[in-house]
Formats: structure tokens, sequence, C-alpha cells
């Protein structure tokens, strides 16, 4: 009489089914989580500027993250900045800037000159991002 294949419990084919339909519904959260992912930067100047601004007030780290050109800064960039900005942070104003044809997205605050922030906006894809690297010219000296 040849042998077969031990027979599984009930319990165990359950435990795999399961196992199975776990897995495939984590698949589809990411898959969907990541199909929806908003694109960085934002569609104008204007727009960045408002979200550069909505951010910073909000210390949204990554909502500011999002915002820079991932080529240009490091993957904590923004958390780093707002940490320097410290807890009571003074309000800030954006304000978009236009020198040698290129634009420039500065960050200051209301009050004083104790803050100041000059970024370059670049453009990827109808997109526009901030871009990390200092510009040559002190922006910020009124």
């Amino acid at each position: 009489m040849p042998q077969g294949r031990p027979k599984r419990s009930s319990k165990s084919r359950l435990a795999v089914i399961a196992l199975i339909v776990g897995l495939g519904t984590w698949l589809g959260v990411v898959c969907y989580s990541i199909a929806t992912e908003p694109p960085p930067g934002a569609p104008s100047v204007t727009a960045l500027a408002e979200k550069a601004r909505k951010a910073a007030a909000d210390r949204d780290a990554d909502g500011l993250q999002t915002l820079f050109d991932e080529d240009t800064v490091s993957d904590d960039y923004a958390a780093d900045y707002l940490d320097r900005l410290g807890e009571d942070a003074p309000a800030l104003q954006v304000r978009v800037e236009h020198r040698d044809g290129s634009d420039f997205l500065l960050l200051r605050s209301a009050r004083d000159d104790s803050l100041c922030t000059a970024w370059h906006i670049t453009e990827r894809d109808g997109r526009r991002l901030l871009d990390g690297v200092p510009p040559a010219e002190n922006l910020c000296a009124r």
C-alpha cells in the first residue's frame, strides 16, 4: 500500500489561508500608498511658497521635505532645519525673489532680521522644487 501525504488538519489550512490573505492585504495597502503619494514640490512658484510657509508654520518636517529636490538635501534636512529654528521660532513670512533670471524663495522672520533662509527654486517634470544648495549671493541682506 503506497503511503500518501499526511492529512492536514483544518486548523493548519485556515492558518495558511489567513497568512496568504494577510500578506495580500498588506501588499495591497503598500502598493496603494505608493501609487497615491503626492508628487514632490508644487505645480507653481506661488503654490511652492504657500506650501513652504504652511509647513514651516506647522513645523511639518515631512511636508517641508517633499518640497526639496531629493538630490540636493539629505533625508532629514527639513527636520534638522526645523530643529535649528527651535521650539519658540518666530512667525515666518515667505517671499519669492527674481534675480538674474532665477527664482529664489526666502523664508524669514516676520518680526525682525533674526532669521532668514534662501533657497533656489528649480523645475523638474513641470514641478517647482527647492534646491538645498545655498545661493552664492546673500539674498537675505536687505
